[in-house]
């Protein structure tokens, strides 16, 4: 099954995950972006999110902030339409989305749906990476490694 997605957001932010998935994926289809901005009052918000869930039984929203408005109004209308097929995601990566919109082009399982989502989620949990500002081995091997080319006479 196809699954439809929809990013939600604040500001623009919907539309630059599209511009991103467009570069990164090369295509936008069954891609549909609603932004939460100074021109979108709460009310057409709502009110355009829930027809686009009307229209479509298979969709994968994914909210830029765990409750912020888009999220809220995205998910009371998801629980209260009681749709099996429809989810939300919050404080997703672009990572997750690019993931999860390939195998929706792909076509996904409704009976593996959940254990799919729950994978990629788990997946792009483990992607998420802290560098550190200062390892204490790499510290001491650089500090190492300019003594020696001062010992020489290097540069």
């Amino acid at each position: 099954m196809n699954y439809q997605i929809a990013i939600v957001g604040h500001g623009n932010y919907p539309d630059g995950v599209v511009s991103a998935l467009k570069l990164l994926a090369g295509s936008t289809a069954n891609l549909t972006a609603f932004n939460l901005n100074e021109e979108t009052t709460h009310e057409k918000f709502t009110q355009d999110v829930s027809q686009f869930l009307d229209q479509n039984d298979h969709v994968i929203v994914f909210a830029d902030m765990t409750g912020g408005a888009p999220h809220q109004i995205t998910a009371r209308l998801i629980l209260e339409k009681k749709r099996p097929y429809q989810y939300i995601i919050s404080s997703a990566p672009v990572s997750l989305i690019l993931d999860l919109y390939a195998q929706c082009q792909m076509g996904l399982d409704d009976s593996t749906i959940d254990q799919t989502l729950k994978d990629s989620l788990s997946q792009s949990k483990s992607l998420i990476q802290l560098m550190p500002l200062h390892d204490p081995v790499i510290d001491s091997l650089t500090e190492k490694i300019a003594a020696e080319d001062d010992d020489e006479g290097g540069i």
